[in-house]
């Protein structure tokens, strides 16, 4: 799915309501809480193997995938080129990029990837997210 920094990720868009996200992806989905502290139950649409998080008025705050997904940003499938080569590529469009050990968060782009694995492997999972999602 192609990423629209701060609107959002091919047919889902930040806003939307939870019955319009389900409508747009029409796939099988599962809702679940993924920590006691999340406001709202997140859908787990397993045909695109992505989540899809809400805020507290029920409107999508954050789409986060893992592979197989194809999240794609410039042309670049941001889950298939390793840790490293990806950190290098995004610091070129965000000079300020965030990184840390297991991770990179570009507040310029609104997204971030989970790497914990070795830095010659692409990230496990790549999220997307709306202005104020962090920080």
């Amino acid at each position: 799915m192609q990423i629209i920094g701060y609107e959002g990720v091919g047919p889902i868009r930040f806003g939307m309501s939870r019955d319009d996200v389900r409508t747009a992806l029409g796939a099988d989905f599962e809702s679940f809480k993924r920590s006691p502290s999340s406001i709202q139950p997140c859908d787990h649409f397993l045909q695109h193997e992505c989540f899809v998080y809400y805020d507290a008025n029920d409107e999508v705050e954050a789409v986060e995938f893992t592979k197989p997904a194809t999240p794609m940003l410039d042309g670049l499938d941001l889950l298939s080129i390793d840790f490293t080569s990806l950190v290098q590529r995004i610091r070129q469009d965000d000079p300020d990029l965030s990184v840390e050990n297991d991770g990179f968060t570009s507040l310029r782009l609104g997204i971030g990837g989970w790497a914990p694995g070795a830095d010659d492997e692409p990230p496990e999972s790549i999220i997307v997210f709306t202005r104020g999602y962090y920080g």
